[in-house]
């Protein structure tokens, strides 16, 4: 079980480790991560150059229309469950994109 506990309501609390991170260069076409780890419940994610939308699951396609905006130049930590993957796309008005999701343990 992951090292960052959350209280009975499923609210982080105390301070998370950082694990392994992967960044990626964002396209118009939906782009997944690896899986994550057996013990993260935990990531950190973060967008730079440009907005993007990301999809969370065991086999996740983004979708410009129905999945969630990462705004430029944002962070959030979101809830995970592990062996989840994240996919990422931009639309094409977007010129570059960056996105990186680490995993906290």
């Amino acid at each position: 079980m992951s090292t960052f506990q959350l209280d009975p309501n499923g609210v982080g609390i105390g301070v998370p480790a950082l694990g392994v991170t992967q960044v990626f260069t964002v396209t118009n076409s939906s782009v997944q991560s690896t899986a994550f780890g057996a013990n993260t419940t935990m990531v950190r994610v973060a967008c730079s150059s440009g907005h993007c939308h990301y999809q969370i699951g065991t086999n996740p396609t983004a979708s410009l229309t129905t999945s969630p905006m990462m705004p430029n130049n944002f962070i959030e930590i979101i809830r995970v469950n592990p062996g989840d993957k994240i996919a990422v796309i931009k639309d094409a008005a977007v010129t570059s994109s960056t996105f990186s999701v680490t995993q906290l343990i």
